[in-house]
């Protein structure tokens, strides 16, 4: 079975009629992104940009975004203003939220976060799902009335659906079964020994991110030799799968606020490798947080931290809890090391100063002496 994940190649970026100030501010957010690159390049650049930022708020701003969209026909061109365009176009407000940007962005990277601008009955509304955006009727005789701060909307996927779901129903009966496509095999489960037979890992993460796969289960017949070509156990593929169709989604029912803590660390050798899986394990194993502190508290990307969640959610290795966030998120914040946090604006970093703490302070507990604890301070710190 092939474990690499894919790596987010570089994104390449223009900005159009943005000032200094607002650039910069781009900039210091892209400097705390540890995942994906964004290279902010110049208009006299050869290279063409996935993306082009036009801030829509001068007073020509319809007309340089459709310039930007006429010079650059192949690129995301996003209109960046305080208030929804009057036009259809990807929509990124002002300001800008750091916790919140890089899912924006990538939402807009796939064609997402759309605002729809229609004047001629009088009415707006569009997806606008990067930003949070609510449409809402304007009356023709009344100008449009300012948006209101939203929450990001984190998307959510159902593992009770799709290949997923039948892969997880299998497990449950104590038949040997096989899943087929266009009568090919794509996974064959045995439960009795807890083992799969995956014959090609490329279907496999095509069928994971399809939400209706046409796909279709067979009983294995009793003697028959397929079972000796199990390659994988039923955890590791199970914590595969549920990266490949979580892709960057929040698995349901888990919320925002849902308290999450790690039952036990992770046999992270044995499964598929993930971007700060082991600082995610490290910090989960002994604290009990909500994911909206997690993100805010982690500086890590927003979609690496959800398909470690659906991972270890799906593979029984994460306990959740409903309630009790607050309380939870107050003593993570006690117990983490100032280093670890995700740099904060100026006007809320007094909600997150803590004190004095020492690392050996909030070094991991109950995990050994020796070189595992101090490898586990280290991750922490880094």
């Amino acid at each position: 079975m092939n474990n690499n994940i894919p790596q987010v190649k570089t994104v390449k970026l223009l900005f159009v009629a943005m000032d200094e100030r607002q650039q910069a501010m781009f900039k210091m957010a892209f400097k705390m992104h540890s995942t994906t690159t964004y290279q902010v390049i110049g208009t006299d650049s050869s290279e063409r940009p996935e993306m082009v930022i036009v801030d829509g708020d001068g007073p020509m701003g319809a007309a340089v975004w459709q310039k930007a969209k006429t010079d650059y026909p192949k690129s995301v061109v996003v209109f960046f203003s305080k208030r929804p365009p009057m036009i259809t176009a990807p929509y990124l407000s002002k300001p800008i939220k750091f916790d919140t940007l890089f899912l924006s962005l990538r939402n807009l990277l796939q064609g997402n976060g759309v605002w729809v601008g229609n004047l001629a009955n009088g009415q707006q509304g569009g997806a606008a799902a990067a930003n949070g955006q609510q449409a809402q009727p304007v009356a023709p005789s009344k100008p449009a009335q300012p948006e209101r701060a939203a929450e990001m909307r984190i998307p959510r996927f159902d593992p009770r659906r799709g290949l997923l779901g039948r892969f997880r129903e299998l497990l449950k009966q104590n038949k040997d079964t096989v899943i087929v496509f266009n009568e090919k095999p794509v996974l064959a489960v045995f439960p009795a020994i807890q083992r799969v037979w995956v014959p090609d890992s490329k279907l496999l993460e095509s069928l994971c991110r399809q939400e209706q796969p046409d796909i279709k289960v067979k009983i294995i017949s009793e003697g028959s030799q397929i079972q000796e070509r199990a390659n994988a156990t039923v955890v590791s593929c199970m914590w595969q799968v549920a990266v490949w169709t979580a892709n960057g989604r929040l698995v349901y029912p888990l919320t925002p606020a849902s308290v999450c803590r790690l039952k036990q660390w992770p046999n992270l050798t044995r499964l598929a490798p993930l971007p700060e899986s082991m600082r995610l394990s490290a910090f989960l194993t002994k604290t009990s947080v909500s994911l909206n502190m997690l993100y805010k508290m982690m500086p890590l990307d927003m979609a690496d931290i959800l398909n470690y969640i659906a991972a270890t959610y799906l593979t029984d290795y994460l306990a959740v809890s409903q309630q009790g966030a607050a309380a939870a998120d107050t003593a993570a914040a006690a117990a983490m090391p100032k280093a670890t946090r995700r740099p904060a604006p100026a006007a809320a970093g007094a909600a997150h100063d803590d004190g004095d703490r020492t690392e050996e302070a909030d070094a991991p507990k109950k995990v050994g002496g020796g070189l595992l604890s101090r490898l586990m301070k280290r991750l922490l710190s880094k």
